[in-house]
């Protein structure tokens, strides 16, 4: 080989091992692109709260200035479609219930044996008197489907915050959300504003435990700027994930049972 050629050859090599850390840097990987996005962290989010589905037990307490009230729910949810409630105790509530099938939500009162449909200008009304309410328990409304995310602020080194607008033409009642969330993919805190951009409520995650085979915030609790001194709490006492649940959990005949 002539010298000439030789040294050609060298001086190519030498490029491509100068360029070669650019080319990896730049690549586009779509996988790395979606965990850092906006979108992509929510996506995760969601997906380690709710997973592909959900049974379990959850207690509820409803504290306010004057009164507390604490109630035991059984819950099974599958996909982003079906919801069901089933309150356990105490006795004088045991079998109220309520049934989400797509769109649909529906109400048993085992006391006057009477099934009712509830209205969708209803759903963001209490759930049985707490700050949670029919849209938050049935999870009607889904944070990738409905919202557009985008970063806002600094979360420092161990957080993002994320602020999330509804996207247009949902019947989305909230102006916006900001959550704070760990590099966990685990929410601390969300935020809801009205369409003026005035705090209406505020949800705090904490609790954080091994629950149905990953780590999850056991206790969730939402207090209403409109409403000092209330607050409820939602405490896990049981969750399976991605468990097989039947079509036939999510009907209005088992909604009864």
């Amino acid at each position: 080989m002539l010298p000439g050629i030789k040294m050609k050859t060298y001086r190519l090599i030498f490029n491509v091992i100068l360029l070669l850390p650019a080319i990896l840097f730049f690549h586009p990987d779509t996988s790395l692109a979606e965990t850092l996005s906006a979108q992509g962290i929510m996506r995760k989010v969601e997906k380690r709260l709710r997973g592909n589905s959900s049974s379990g037990r959850v207690a509820m307490k409803i504290k306010n200035p004057n009164w507390e009230r604490n109630i035991e729910i059984d819950f099974w949810l599958s996909g982003e479609e079906n919801a069901l409630l089933k309150i356990v105790s105490p006795p004088k509530e045991a079998g109220i219930s309520s049934l989400r099938t797509g769109n649909t939500v529906w109400q048993y009162m085992p006391g006057v044996e009477r099934t009712i449909k509830v209205p969708l200008s209803m759903m963001m009304q209490p759930w049985m008197g707490s700050d949670f309410t029919y849209d938050d328990m049935m999870k009607a409304t889904t944070l990738v489907n409905d919202y557009i995310h985008a970063f806002a602020g600094e979360g420092g080194s161990d957080f993002w915050m994320i602020e999330s607008i509804p996207k247009q033409g949902l019947p989305v009642v909230w102006g916006k959300l900001v959550f704070l969330v760990g590099k966990d993919y685990l929410p601390r805190k969300q935020d809801f504003y009205d369409e003026r951009g005035r705090l209406v409520k505020t949800l705090e995650f904490s609790g954080f435990k091994q629950m149905g085979g990953r780590m999850f915030p056991s206790v969730w609790k939402m207090a209403n700027e409109n409403k000092k001194g209330s607050y409820t709490v939602l405490s896990y006492e049981r969750i399976v994930f991605d468990s097989s649940i039947k079509p036939d959990i999510f009907s209005l005949r088992n909604l009864k049972k």
